[in-house]
């Protein structure tokens, strides 16, 4: 297969926008209620990876999460199965994929083929089920791994397999939840299922509305979050975004 050549501009137009700033990620850490449950070093690893890859977490492009407490606290940085996908196509070097599943419980695997218009052969990659499914402590299997084994599988082949067929783009990148062992999938700061009918009060939005500059947008948010508790979290990033853009 001849290889396509890109033009500057275009391998450009198909890198991510610029890396938010420091101020901005910080801004996202508090209004997600997350910054007071990290240290200062966990604060800035996730800065920093997310700044190295452009990755956006007003996006759910990356987040982090935590559970435990003292020595026996774990904390990891995680990014969507999603980025992937997207992150490949702007390389302009991605014809195209598929995935199948074969097999029945507990022999389940998935297959991803990818194809490279730079590669003469398509790349393919099979996961397993029985190595990759989240248990939990007592060995019973991770509840979503229960109900959804399927989806649950298709997720890590297609984060496991763009990872190995884009090294150069994408290795190192944050792993997906899916990828992760049993305790970090599922933490304190998000075992609460996030409830998108949730809406605020006429006056806490006026509040946001009444801000007039980002830092105290920011100030009011993370109260909110405070406040509300972890349900309203993607209700208070979603006004938070809408009046963000007065300030641009």
């Amino acid at each position: 297969m001849e290889n396509r050549q890109l033009a500057v501009t275009d391998t450009q137009a198909m890198m991510p926008q610029a890396a938010l700033s420091k101020e901005k990620l910080t801004d996202y850490l508090n209004i997600a209620g997350v910054a007071t449950k990290l240290s200062e070093k966990e604060r800035m690893n996730f800065i920093e990876i997310a700044q190295a890859y452009c990755l956006n977490p007003f996006k759910r492009e990356i987040y982090c999460v935590s559970y435990g407490y003292g020595d026996s606290k774990t904390t990891s940085i995680i990014t969507g199965y999603e980025v992937y996908i997207k992150r490949a196509e702007r390389t302009g070097k991605l014809d195209g994929w598929d995935l199948t599943i074969e097999g029945k419980m507990p022999d389940l695997k998935a297959i991803v083929t990818i194809y490279r218009n730079d590669w003469s052969r398509p790349f393919k990659h099979e996961v397993y089920f029985e190595e990759v499914v989240q248990r939990k402590k007592d060995g019973s299997i991770n509840a979503m791994w229960a109900k959804m084994p399927k989806f649950m599988l298709r997720k890590v082949a297609i984060a496991q397999g763009f990872r190995l067929c884009f090294p150069d783009e994408l290795g190192g990148m944050p792993y997906t939840a899916d990828e992760i062992s049993e305790g970090v999938v599922m933490p304190a700061v998000t075992a609460t299922p996030v409830k998108e009918d949730l809406d605020l009060t006429e006056e806490e939005k006026s509040c946001i509305a009444n801000c007039t500059t980002d830092k105290e947008l920011v100030k009011v948010c993370a109260q909110l979050q405070k406040e509300k508790g972890p349900d309203y979290r993607q209700t208070i990033v979603k006004y938070y975004n809408l009046k963000k853009g007065d300030f641009k």
